[in-house]
């Protein structure tokens, strides 16, 4: 069951910390409450690897991030960090860390959304980065009867996790070491004028957590896991919901992505909408100006009454 920890009071919402699973598998997260809520959808924030859910808090410079924007402007949401990826609270071994893969994370959010969501409601999911593949899979395989609608910023992760290519490389991976995100990537994620990089370090300090390697190895269809690909294989892709892409301008790399994503998904959905952010890198939540990138998704979600 789920067990509250605390209750923060804002100007017109609330919110409440929990955490479900097992001592070793578990899973923080976070339940924003507008007083006067707009609509009944609840919005599932699931963020990208190696992050905590600060990400969705605050930008680096202490502004207000996306999950308070969202909450201010009424709509109810959930954030949620990966399993056994909270520093306050870490309970895994670094030998546990090592076995977990996406297969126990995407668990422990329908877990999240058993506890706070109930069996009427309906789920719109958030996915960005590494969580954007997580979401397709729960929204098409496992909840596609809850889930109304998938919003992405930059949600292909590193690889297309539908694309047939697998990694090659003449390195092993190293499996039983977790994963640390390598200073060149922090570097080209937060390429934009409008990162505050004069907060990197406080970025990289305060945000970052080590990835479980069998997660990036699955994310990346590296061939040591190639028994464990199925886990990020979108099953029934018929059952996805309309989606809404997002990709920072700054982000080359996400928007290559992001356009074939959409090729891809327009085979089983009509409704794919996608957005270009002039001046945006692949931490868009982080980005100033914010504020605006939440009105396209509210815009979007209202034009379709979610």
């Amino acid at each position: 069951m789920a067990k509250e920890n605390n209750f923060d009071k804002f100007m017109n919402y609330k919110v409440k910390t929990c955490r479900v699973g097992v001592k070793s598998h578990s899973m923080l997260y976070k339940h924003y409450l507008p007083e006067m809520r707009k609509k009944e959808g609840i919005i599932v924030f699931v963020g990208g690897g190696g992050h905590t859910m600060k990400i969705w808090e605050e930008t680096p410079d202490g502004q207000k991030g996306w999950a308070h924007i969202f909450a201010e402007k009424g709509r109810e949401l959930i954030t949620v960090d990966w399993v056994c990826g909270s520093p306050n609270a870490y309970q895994c071994s670094t030998e546990e860390l090592c076995t977990l893969t996406q297969r126990e994370n995407m668990d422990l959010i329908r877990q999240v959304i058993m506890e706070e969501v109930g069996n009427e409601r309906k789920v719109i999911f958030f996915g960005w980065s590494m969580g954007g593949p997580q979401v397709f899979v729960l929204a098409a395989d496992f909840l596609s009867q809850r889930i109304s609608a998938i919003l992405g910023y930059a949600a292909t992760g590193p690889l297309n996790y539908y694309y047939p290519t697998a990694t090659d490389s003449s390195l092993p991976m190293d499996l039983n070491s977790p994963y640390l995100i390598p200073r060149a990537t922090i570097d080209k994620i937060c390429d934009s004028p409008l990162f505050p990089q004069e907060y990197k370090e406080k970025y990289i300090k305060e945000y970052l957590v080590p990835i479980p390697p069998l997660m990036v190895a699955i994310q990346k269809k590296r061939k040591e896991v190639e028994n464990k690909w199925d886990i990020l294989t979108v099953k029934n892709p018929k059952n996805i919901p309309p989606v809404f892409l997002v990709n920072g301008s700054r982000d080359l790399s996400g928007v290559r992505k992001g356009k074939l994503l959409k090729k891809w998904l327009r085979q089983f959905q009509d409704d794919v909408t996608s957005a270009y952010i002039e001046g945006f890198c692949h931490l868009g939540m982080s980005c100033r100006g914010g504020e605006k990138v939440v009105d396209l998704y509210l815009d979007w979600l209202s034009e379709r009454n979610l």
